[in-house]
């Protein structure tokens, strides 16, 4: 087994000057401070040839420089790695055995191309400059999990950096909001590309990026085999049993050889799944797993149900996890702290996932490991599974598959039979029509988009989903949610989450590989005597304690935060006598509807007795919605300029 020689994370960063003039180091000095933290000291490696400067801030040096960039035949790189199956991949290159990631996968770019990255399992992002050729290729993993920003001016400079912020925190462009994505992003319409800071782009999962005075390419190397969705022939025994040999692999794979290591603990099939197989791997290590649980407190009086008694089945089966329950923060209320420029997300210190990082630094802890992902591939609750199945002809098939969930989930078949085949047949617009008969109110991005001004609506209107929603057939859509590039957004906020603490996420499900054997499975593999996600339960026996395994539901991890949002409604409308002050917010959101909504509020008594029944009745989009309109509100007083622009103008090198 090949493991990572440690766990911590590198962030890099550079620029290219385009009109042959030397590249200013004190610019990529500037671009690295962004990125640091000093009380980490990570160790920086600075390296320039000419026209190009980079940089690699090691968070596992703790005070020592960094070590030179590796070169190789004219070539040096700057990267962000860590690699699986290394003594593979180093037979394959013909490498010494001490050749560090970082050295792989630059023998890698030497010998395979940047169009063979596909041969290169893990997790990378990287640029590599050549310098008889004077051109800089830079490249990022199949899945995103490392992320990648650049800034391009043509005949002028082309600048990289892991974080955003290096790129317009330095000056390198203008920190001007991009008011379409930022429209965009809040009604859930993602893009591999887009950034909310103007003049600055993603690199996209899966791709590579040439640069030279020329001009710029980009270039896919790798995809998933859309055609072999659900083509694999084996049984479910057999699935199972491989399932659970490559997740225990890619568990083992992201273990470092040394130090601490961490692990969400949601109580969910997915985190618990690998908490547990990370415990005992790190057991016969003598090392202990560290993890963390959101845990809501227990107003009185207060019956609903959140993740405690599973989170507690998992620590009581393990016995040796060093655990710690994450309580929301004291305030949830909009306006409360600081959001990231680039990502929109909260970075006040009692923020959940800042917590995690927090206490895990204080711990010692490089990498903390995730679940994330495998809703996507390996745990796909099995949506469009029945309805293929039937428009298939496998009648018999799909009604044995109702017949079983109808018992085992104590539903009618006749309800369940609606939702996973009839309504996936019927036009739009009449399932639409049987929503609201039903009492079904409009969705989230519905009530959200009601808030927005008319000309942010219109801003809108031209907007599409860079993939399309579900589709009547498992097969499509386990494909479509691998490659929707809400994934990478997600990756990439955990990264920059990470990065203030020198703390490095990883993701096991989605290892390249256990992606794509999910992938190749049959559709009714995970949806089969009574349950769906099915195959991963079936290839976690005896991993999972059982009331983990079998169970149906899963709660909301702060349930009551709700209730907090009822009772202080008076805080929310101080905050939009504060909004009303901002040109750019009342140009985008429609402040009086937003302020009547705020006064419609329900009680926390009402709030409670929705959250009670499920959360999915009359209201709760409308809660959300209005909230998703303040935060964007929030973010535009916190970093908008008055001037709106699309792209960048000034700045530079």
């Amino acid at each position: 087994m090949n493991k990572r020689c440690d766990g911590e994370m590198r962030l890099i960063c550079g620029a290219i000057r385009l009109d042959g003039a030397n590249a200013p180091e004190e610019m990529v000095r500037a671009m690295a401070a962004q990125m640091d933290v000093p009380r980490l000291a990570p160790g920086l490696s600075l390296w320039r040839d000419g026209p190009i400067a980079m940089a690699v801030l090691d968070f596992s040096r703790h005070g020592t420089p960094g070590p030179e960039l590796p070169a190789q035949n004219g070539t040096t790189i700057a990267a962000d790695v860590r690699l699986d199956d290394r003594d593979a991949l180093r037979q394959s290159l013909g490498a010494d055995i001490s050749t560090t990631d970082d050295g792989l996968l630059l023998s890698a770019l030497e010998k395979l191309g940047p169009s063979g990255l596909d041969r290169v399992p893990g997790d990378f992002a990287f640029a590599a400059w050549n310098r008889e050729t004077q051109r800089l290729t830079c490249g990022r993993d199949a899945f995103g999990i490392r992320p990648f920003a650049y800034a391009y001016r043509p005949g002028e400079f082309f600048a990289f950096a892991s974080l955003p912020k290096a790129i317009h925190g330095s000056g390198v462009v203008p920190k001007i909001v991009d008011e379409d994505t930022l429209l965009r992003r809040a009604t859930l319409i993602y893009r591999f590309d887009d950034s909310l800071i103007a003049g600055i782009r993603r690199l996209p999962p899966a791709h590579f990026l040439e640069v030279s005075r020329d001009g710029i390419s980009l270039n896919r190397y790798w995809q998933l085999d859309r055609a072999g969705a659900g083509t694999r022939r084996c049984s479910p025994e057999e699935a199972a049993r491989e399932l659970r040999h490559l997740v225990d692999d890619a568990v083992r794979c992201r273990i470092p050889d040394r130090g601490e290591v961490g692990a969400h603990l949601s109580g969910g099939l997915d985190s618990s799944a690998i908490a547990i197989l990370a415990a005992r791997a790190l057991r016969g290590g003598e090392r202990k797993l560290h993890a963390w649980s959101f845990i809501d407190r227990k107003p009185d009086g207060c019956a609903m149900e959140d993740e405690t008694d599973f989170v507690q089945s998992v620590l009581r089966q393990e016995g040796d996890i060093d655990w710690t329950p994450i309580p929301p923060p004291e305030s949830p209320v909009i306006g409360a702290g600081p959001l990231d420029a680039d990502k929109m997300a909260p970075i006040g210190e009692d923020i959940p996932d800042i917590a995690v990082c927090a206490r895990a630094e204080r711990q010692g802890i490089g990498v903390i490991l995730s679940g994330w992902g495998g809703d996507q591939g390996a745990t796909f609750n099995g949506i469009g599974a029945l309805v293929e199945l039937f428009r298939r002809g496998r009648w018999r098939t799909a009604a044995r598959g109702i017949t079983a969930l109808a018992r085992e989930q104590k539903i009618g078949r006749a309800r369940l039979l609606y939702r996973h085949v009839i309504c996936w047949l019927l036009p739009e617009f009449l399932v639409r029509t049987v929503g609201r008969v039903r009492g079904r109110s409009q969705g989230v991005t519905e009530e959200f988009r009601g808030i927005l001004s008319p000309a942010a609506r219109e801003r809108l209107a031209g907007a599409q989903r860079a993939y399309p929603g579900m589709a009547p057939d498992g097969r499509e859509n386990r494909w479509r949610l691998l490659t929707d590039p809400h994934r990478a957004e997600r990756t990439e906020l955990w990264a920059q989450v990470g990065a203030l603490h020198g703390i490095a996420f990883a993701f096991p499900l989605l290892d390249r590989r256990v992606a794509e054997f999910a992938l190749s499975l049959p559709s009714e593999m995970f949806v089969r005597e009574g349950f769906r996600r099915a195959i991963f339960r079936e290839a976690m026996s005896g991993v999972l304690p059982e009331r983990v395994r079998l169970r149906h539901t899963k709660y909301a991890p702060f349930p009551n935060a709700y209730l907090d949002i009822g009772a202080r409604k008076s805080e929310l409308l101080a905050q939009l006598d504060v909004y009303e002050r901002n040109e750019t917010v009342r140009r985008l959101i429609d402040l009086p509807e937003a302020r009547r909504r705020v006064e419609a509020l329900p009680s926390p008594d009402v709030l409670r007795g929705w959250l009670e029944r499920g959360g999915r009745v009359r209201g709760y989009a409308d809660l959300i919605g209005l909230l998703r309109a303040l935060w964007v509100a929030e973010y535009l007083c916190q970093h908008a300029t008055e001037q709106p622009a699309r792209s960048a103008a000034g700045g530079g090198l």
